[in-house]
């Protein structure tokens, strides 16, 4: 439905600009008469409607409009990077066609195609096609496949279809309220809901890989963005001396909680209206939080409940795990059938996440329940020590697990990348932060980077893993 949306804005607005790739202006027609090219070279490939394609294609605008003359063909896409990542094999094994610069193995991969510059570049220098018949849109076409976060094990596969595209796309468009004087800086090279929301909404989106973020922003007149927290946190720091707040800007968040020290300089610095979207792949966005708020409000079409270990709902204002309906939600997974009666249950999606419902529109998310930390018999959020830490050190990005030492006590590790200042004033400002926490003994280690997913979220395991490694140094077991 994207280039129905596109046509429409060539027809009526054929001056106008669609798309600014690193400095080059393209208007609607042009990206409308791009994507029947696309289309036409796609459709050589004889792939009949609901094969799958993996796209990987590094290349925004190229990869962009692989997916919409997909789309167009009724061919189910899944764009990720397949370099050192064994969980996108099972892609690999179940499509039909592997569009990537670079060979995958050959056992794996039934059918690949290179997607060079130069064949990228003959499609766009080809000549206008004529008018082709689709396939029919249907409400449940299969359209995307996406990997869930895989936060705390492997990454699961899960299928969207136009239904659900379609709702998504619709709710982002609402919340962001985009318009066509709307200018969407593309910083998350795969992100599909904020820059196809603004493009059907007749904006422009600007893709830009020459200079820093807030460079970008500045330059171009960016009204809107996707960041999450860590990547916002690193453009703050990037800042240029004498940078100019701009007079309108609302950045969009999601893929982990915002510390309201972070917040609080964002919106001081850089951001007009700052947009923290609680959801997951599984379910859409669930609530939000915009500017200082603590608490988040439940969108339109969405059901939340707090649950105890029985699944019976806790009154409002009592900590318990979350559980939410929505309108345009999935209800399992393509390769993990035992979520079912688990994760999937009685038409609920059990988030793995802790909260509070303070009444039917409020919810406040604490963390996630496989996360907590269990310290001395307390039970303690990692991001709630982090937000701590964050306003004591100063450092590119930070991350907090728990290790048992020799005696089997659980004991906090706190993992840093790139921090200034001397170890001792690491050490004082970390001391400062857990003052009046009743957990003893902490740790520091000092990493290269804080291992997260592609949304920005802390990846628990790994990062435990990371230490646990660190620590066989000292003991093979990996206990203190």
């Amino acid at each position: 439905m994207t280039a129905r949306y596109i046509a429409f804005h060539a027809a009526e607005r054929p001056d106008a600009i669609a798309i600014v790739n690193n400095g080059r202006g393209i208007t609607y027609p042009e990206l409308s008469r791009d994507i029947r090219k696309f289309t036409r070279a796609l459709r050589a490939f004889g792939l009949p409607r609901g094969s799958k394609a993996v796209i990987d294609c590094d290349d925004a605008y190229f990869n962009w409009l692989l997916r919409l003359a997909f789309e167009e063909l009724g061919v189910v896409t899944a764009a990720l990077k397949l370099a050192g990542k064994p969980e996108t094999l099972s892609f690999l094994r179940d499509s039909d066609l592997v569009l990537s610069e670079k060979s995958p193995p050959p056992e794996i991969a039934r059918r690949h195609h290179a997607t060079t510059p130069q064949w990228l570049r003959t499609i766009v220098e080809g000549t206008e096609p004529d008018e082709d018949s689709l396939p029919r849109k249907e409400p449940d076409d299969p359209i995307r496949i996406v990997l869930t976060s895989g936060t705390t094990g492997t990454p699961k596969r899960l299928l969207y279809t136009r239904r659900i595209h379609e709702a998504s796309i619709g709710k982002t468009m609402w919340y962001a309220g985009f318009t066509r004087a709307s200018r969407y800086l593309l910083a998350l090279p795969l992100t599909v809901a904020g820059p196809t929301a603004c493009i059907r909404a007749g904006g422009t989106v600007v893709i830009e890989s020459r200079m820093a973020l807030g460079q970008a922003i500045a330059t171009h007149g960016i009204t809107h963005t996707t960041l999450p927290p860590f990547a916002l946190k690193r453009v703050l720091d990037d800042l240029p001396a004498g940078f100019s707040k701009p007079a309108d800007l609302t950045i969009l968040s999601f893929g982990a909680g915002i510390s309201r020290s972070l917040r609080e300089t964002v919106l001081a610095r850089l951001a007009t209206d700052l947009c923290d979207m609680y959801g997951s792949n599984e379910a859409g966005f669930v609530s939000s939080t915009r500017g200082i708020a603590e608490i988040g409000s439940v969108w339109p079409g969405v059901r939340v409940e707090v649950v105890d270990e029985r699944d019976q709902p806790l009154p409002f204002g009592e900590k318990g795990r979350i559980r939410v309906r929505t309108d345009y939600m999935l209800d399992g997974y393509l390769d993990y059938p035992q979520a079912q009666g688990r994760i999937f249950k009685d038409g609920w999606f059990y988030a793995g996440d802790l909260g509070i419902l303070h009444d039917a529109q409020r919810l406040q998310v604490i963390g996630r329940a496989d996360d907590l930390l269990n310290i001395g018999w307390n039970k303690i959020s990692p991001e709630t020590l982090e937000e701590l830490v964050s306003g004591a050190i100063e450092a590119d990005d930070l991350g907090i697990c728990s290790v048992p030492s020799i005696d089997g006590i659980e004991e906090v590790f706190v993992v840093v990348s790139n921090a200034r200042g001397s170890d001792q004033e690491l050490l004082q400002g970390i001391s400062r932060a857990f003052r009046g926490l009743q957990f003893g003994t902490f740790h520091i280690v000092k990493m290269k980077r804080i291992p997260r997913t592609a949304n920005g979220k802390i990846h628990r395991k790994r990062l435990k893993e990371a230490v646990v490694g660190s620590l066989r140094t000292l003991r093979p077991d990996g206990r203190l």
